[in-house]
């Protein structure tokens, strides 16, 4: 099984590609209710933290800055950000891994950046790290988190795109990951490709001193990077195959490369991009 099955395209009465709900997201297949879901989480944050600590600190993060977390996750970016002496406010639609975060200073929020507001220029610093590809009019959302910056104040964004594992020429690997891209897009309603727009939504929202920077993630046998993989496919395995994206056989190869030694390959693109809010 190797073909291709596009998404299936939805339009909601608002115009957006389909209408979101929280339990698209918060009950699906990144639940904080399964199990091995804080593992998942914190593999990512060793994969993709060094980055972003750099980016953030290039940016020019000072202490007493406001700084705004959107979907914090697993709470290691807004933990660093409270040790470097920002004020901190982390959200998420299930703050269950951040509660102890408060421990920290940290303002811990159940909230929705698609639905619920910030006042105008609240923030010194906005940031949001695998979260906006997920909404179903990712440019309206990139122009919420704009607004609420105050003058001088920067937006960070750093998405992933799903295109450099489509093509591998492991054949099990490229199986499952175009399985998993569609199921994705089905059952969450994330846009794997909005990544590779960036950064033209941060000049729509009026941004200025636009920035981005391109890479991609490696993968090989036994790595973080296969194992992160090998969660996200496990948790989502029994929907992929129950709507015949993909079927056991093609998980038990896929996951046989994904501990070979002898596997080597490329993994997510990860786009990062930002741009400040022009100054009075």
């Amino acid at each position: 099984m190797d073909a291709y099955i596009p998404p299936v395209e939805q339009t909601s009465g608002s115009g957006e590609r389909w209408e979101w709900t929280q339990e698209r997201y918060r009950n699906g297949m990144f639940s904080h209710g399964i199990s091995s879901e804080r593992r998942r989480l914190g593999l990512l944050e060793s994969l993709l933290d060094g980055a972003t600590r750099s980016r953030i600190t290039a940016l020019g993060l000072k202490p007493g800055d406001e700084v705004l977390e959107v979907g914090g996750g697993g709470g290691s970016v807004a933990r660093w950000l409270a040790g470097q002496g920002a004020r901190v406010t982390v959200t998420d639609l299930d703050t269950r891994f951040l509660e102890e975060l408060t421990d920290h200073g940290v303002r811990v929020l159940r909230h929705d950046l698609y639905t619920e507001d910030f006042p105008p220029g609240s923030f010194d610093l906005v940031h949001a790290r695998y979260v906006v590809m997920h909404l179903p009019d990712p440019d309206k959302a990139v122009a919420r988190l704009a607004e609420w910056l105050r003058p001088g104040g920067v937006l960070l964004l750093e998405e992933p795109a799903s295109f450099p594992v489509i093509d591998s020429p492991h054949p099990a690997y490229r199986t499952i990951m175009r399985a998993f891209r569609t199921h994705l897009e089905r059952s969450v309603g994330s846009d794997t490709a909005w990544a590779r727009t960036l950064p033209v939504p941060l000049r729509r929202a009026g941004l200025v001193d636009i920035g981005l920077d391109a890479r991609i993630q490696l993968v090989s046998g036994g790595d973080d990077e296969a194992e992160w993989w090998r969660l996200n496919l496990e948790q989502s395995r029994q929907a992929i195959v129950a709507a015949g994206l993909a079927d056991d056989t093609d998980f038990d190869a896929a996951y046989r490369e994904l501990a070979s030694p002898d596997f080597h390959d490329l993994s997510l693109a990860v786009l990062t991009a930002w741009g400040r809010r022009r100054a009075l």
